[in-house]
């Protein structure tokens, strides 16, 4: 049984911290569910976009293939300059039906200004990277834990 997607109460100041920190923190470290059952963590780059991460990825990764096999995750923030802004969402994730190049028009603006100084250190744009980053991978919130 899944628990419902969480939502986040802007008049507390801890999910209100919560959210102004996923709408622009850069990094986030993603959490699956490993074949040995154990935990994989990785540092990604993701959107946050109407209560959803968004998360572009290569298809032939281990957190794609994780993904196929159990929906179950974590999205982890870094604890801030004082290691004192604990940011952690448990939740759900699910491979889009249609490609990243296909949510380009939709999310393509917002990406390219969080993400653009780092796309052209890497010779890419929102478009490319799309392409090359093809799955879309969309994290529903279950559980905010933070502080």
């Amino acid at each position: 049984m899944t628990a419902p997607a969480f939502a986040f109460d802007p008049a507390n100041d801890v999910h209100a911290r919560a959210l102004r920190r996923l709408e622009t923190e850069q990094v986030a470290w993603f959490g699956t569910i490993g074949r040995d059952g154990f935990p994989h963590a990785v540092p990604i780059w993701f959107l946050w976009r109407d209560g959803r991460a968004l998360i572009m990825s290569e298809p032939e990764t281990a957190k794609v293939r994780n993904l196929r096999a159990n929906d179950r995750v974590l999205l982890h923030l870094e604890a801030g300059a004082d290691g004192e802004q604990l940011t952690v969402l448990r939740g759900t994730a699910a491979i889009s039906p249609e490609p990243s190049s296909a949510w380009v028009e939709r999310i393509g603006d917002a990406y390219t200004a969080k993400y653009d100084a780092w796309l052209q250190r890497l010779g890419l744009t929102t478009a490319t990277m799309a392409e090359r980053y093809s799955v879309l991978v969309e994290v529903t919130p279950h559980k905010l834990v933070a502080w």
